[in-house]
């Protein structure tokens, strides 16, 4: 599955050494809640939504050495609605995830490293046809940056199909010391057959010495949507 290997990437993100640094990330998100439409009233077919499994993860870690040589320590996981945290020398991070909302934090201070936290929840469905699903939330991301550090926030409602080949999101990213916050939309339709997919929030903050992020970065922030897949697969089995 690509997710999964992408869950592996963002596994072994490297870390370059820097000079002291302080950065702090947040992203939040609440008032997940979904709208059902029927698209065609005279097709006999009353809108309708199958939800089968549900896939949880929260997770946060810290990653201590400059290259991709061991994995996060400490490195703590759920895959129910709870709260995670570590607390390291060099600063701590906090996810807490919900049915309706995720929250997750990081604040980081030394001179090497990087802490991260996740949380994301996710539901398989399907869809009667001539339907559409539309994902609803209120999403909030800031953090800092400045020459020497950089603290990135990610918070989406999302969905997947055709065996999580598409994917389709409404979210909000910071990684240049900016705040935003605003209500997320995203919807899908089926047509003339039923779809399935899976459809779900996540948020997910990096904080790191480094000041301008590698693209492989945002690996960690998309990592929500390999969980999901892996958690939700596994309860299917």
């Amino acid at each position: 599955m690509q997710l999964l290997a992408l869950a592996a990437a963002a596994l072994s993100l490297s870390l370059p050494l820097s000079t002291q640094a302080q950065t702090t990330a947040n992203a939040y998100l609440s008032g997940f809640r979904y709208e059902l439409i029927d698209l065609d009233l005279n097709d006999g077919i009353a809108a309708q939504l199958t939800l089968v499994d549900t896939g949880l993860n929260v997770m946060a870690g810290y990653y201590g050495t400059p290259d991709n040589s061991t994995p996060p320590d400490p490195f703590h996981y759920l895959n129910t609605e709870g709260t995670v945290d570590v607390t390291v020398a060099a600063g701590s991070a906090t996810g807490t995830l919900a049915a309706t909302s995720a929250n997750t934090s990081a604040s980081l201070q030394g001179d090497q490293g990087a802490l991260f936290a996740q949380a994301l929840w996710g539901r398989n469905f399907t869809l009667t046809p001539n339907s559409r699903l539309v994902l609803h939330a209120d999403a909030h991301v800031d953090g800092t940056r400045d020459p020497t550090r950089a603290g990135i926030g990610y918070a989406a409602v999302f969905f997947t199909w055709g065996d999580e080949e598409f994917y389709v999101e409404d979210g909000l990213s910071t990684y240049q010391g900016d705040s935003e916050s605003r209500a997320l939309t995203v919807a899908l339709s089926s047509g003339a057959e039923e779809l399935s997919g899976n459809y779900g929030f996540t948020t997910g903050v990096y904080a790191t010495v480094t000041s301008v992020p590698e693209p492989s970065t945002y690996a960690m922030l998309v990592l929500g949507l390999a969980g999901i897949g892996w958690s939700v697969g596994r309860k299917a089995k």
